[in-house]
């Protein structure tokens, strides 16, 4: 997969996707990576598994939930990678107003993923992660609701713009994450 996936309408019953993410217990976690991630809901998501598994063949799932991110808050990082979660992700809009998911390339580096990562390359891209002059972007892709856009993780990546909007689980950007590896 050299470019993201799109696959629109991915969720045949959204309505109770939806349902169940805007009734799910919101916390801040921390993950493995020893960052607090704001307004996670992990665990099962409604047909997630039966619409991964249809639409891209046989894939293991890591891990999955639901985000849901507020007014002007930003990310733990503007630009990153999900190096370390499983090979691919994938992002589905739940309601994600005047959002998407871009990607980029680092611009001294001339490279829009992290590959083979070294302890000097990661030293020297997290010194850049929260400056987006030092970014080209590459590719945008909308948050029309209901559409999943799939990549693969070592993909320098944001949500965009960097800002969130709304204030509750009716108008903030809500979406699914799903880490996973091809079998």
């Amino acid at each position: 997969m050299n470019q993201p996936l799109v696959i629109d309408n991915f969720f045949q019953d959204f309505n109770r996707v939806l349902l169940h993410a805007q009734t799910s217990e919101y916390y801040d976690w921390v993950g493995f990576d020893g960052v607090t991630y704001k307004r996670v809901s992990l665990g099962r998501v409604p047909t997630l598994a039966d619409e991964l598994l249809r639409r891209l063949g046989n894939i293991e799932i890591l891990g999955a939930g639901y985000r849901l991110n507020y007014n002007d808050e930003l990310p733990n990082t503007l630009i990153h990678t999900d190096v370390g979660w499983g090979t691919h992700a994938a992002v589905v809009y739940l309601n994600a107003p005047n959002s998407g998911t871009a990607f980029w390339k680092h611009k001294e580096l001339d490279i829009g993923s992290l590959d083979n990562p070294t302890v000097e390359l990661v030293e020297k891209l997290s010194l850049d992660w929260d400056d987006e002059s030092k970014w080209e972007q590459q590719a945008f892709v909308s948050g029309t609701t209901n559409r999943a856009v799939i990549y693969n993780s070592a993909w320098f990546h944001s949500r965009f713009p960097f800002h969130a909007a709304g204030a509750s689980e009716q108008d903030g950007r809500l979406v699914v994450v799903a880490f996973f590896n091809f079998r």
